[in-house]
Order: C-alpha cells, then sequence, then structure tokens
C-alpha cells in the first residue's frame, strides 16, 4: 500500500486525499496552455506545487484572515462579558439589584452577548452550523437569567437537557458529513 508524502499515513490506492492530513495524493504534471502568444502552466497545477512548497495560496490566505477574525471576534466577545461583569457589579453596589438577584442579571446580560456573538458568526459564514453553539449557548443563559429574574423556575432545566443533546448530536452528525478535501 502506498503512503501520505507529508505526514505518512498508510493510504489506499484510489485514495485522493490522505485521510489523515487531506493531503492531495495524486497531483497531475503540469498541462501547458497558449494564452496571449504565451505557454503558462494550468491554474490547478500552480496551487498544488505551492501547496507541496509551503508557500501561502489564495485559499491560504483567506484562512489566515479568517482566523484573525475569528481572534477579533473571541477578544471583543471575551472583552464584552467583562464589561458587563464591571457594570452589572457596579449596578448591585449602587443598589438597583440585590446580590441574591446579582447572578441572573449577569447570566442574562452573557447569554445575550453569545446572542449576538452568534448573529456575528451567522453574518461572516452564512452558515447554521457555525454560529448554532452561540445562539443555543445565549439563548439558554438568557432563559436561565430570565427565569429567575421573573420568577420561572420549573421548565429551564427539561430545555436545557433537550438543547444539550441536540448540540451534541448535529455536531457528531456534521463532522463526518463534508470531509475536507
Amino acid at each position: 500500500m502506498p503512503y501520505c508524502p507529508r505526514c505518512g499515513k498508510e493510504v489506499k490506492d484510489d485514495d485522493i486525499y490522505c485521510p489523515q492530513c487531506q493531503a492531495p495524493l495524486k497531483v497531475e504534471r503540469p498541462v501547458y496552455r497558449r494564452h496571449d502568444e504565451k505557454y503558462e502552466k494550468d491554474e490547478t497545477w500552480e496551487k498544488s506545487e505551492k501547496s507541496e512548497k509551503g508557500e501561502k495560496n489564495e485559499k491560504g490566505e483567506k484562512s489566515e484572515k479568517g482566523e484573525h477574525e475569528d481572534k477579533v471576534l473571541g477578544a471583543l466577545t471575551g472583552g464584552l462579558i467583562l464589561l458587563w461583569l464591571g457594570v452589572s457589579f457596579l449596578i448591585r453596589e449602587y443598589g438597583y439589584i440585590t446580590w441574591v438577584s446579582w447572578w441572573a442579571y449577569f447570566v442574562l446580560g452573557v447569554g445575550a452577548i453569545l446572542i449576538l456573538r452568534g448573529l456575528m458568526a451567522y453574518v461572516k459564514t452564512s452558515s447554521w452550523h457555525g454560529s448554532s453553539g452561540y445562539f443555543i449557548g445565549g439563548a439558554i443563559l438568557a432563559l436561565l437569567g430570565a427565569g429567575e429574574i421573573f420568577g420561572i423556575r420549573n421548565w429551564w432545566a427539561a430545555i436545557i437537557i433537550v438543547l444539550g443533546v441536540y448540540v451534541i448530536l448535529s455536531g457528531v452528525m456534521q463532522k463526518g458529513r463534508n470531509p475536507r478535501p
């Protein structure tokens, strides 16, 4: 059996990509085409050649940009949560809420921040799968906080269990659905 040239994992003869590291296993030779009186390499060959050499290609640059945006959104989310923590302490210190109910207001605010983060993830990716965790987690926290603030206590445990099972199942089912090329 052949082995992957990148990671060394044993692969099948008919595999196009390595199941371990997703490296292309079968690279076609360059195809030269006539264009504007010059010969140029086929784009697919150039891209695979760049990936073998470890050079950045368009996809890699977009990926780095996406990683930077994720870091910014993560920092924004963390900063907003810390800001809300300080504001909620300040509201408590001025006597607008009691220490007994402080946690409910804090959890409600964190839930709203996570829902906002889910909305930003949805706008960025246009995918429910990339933002559903934020929406569901934020909704649960917001419902817990609102339930305590408004005195509704008997429904949230069942909702959390059902939503937790849904999140786990959707994540497990999504993992095998679209393998990376």
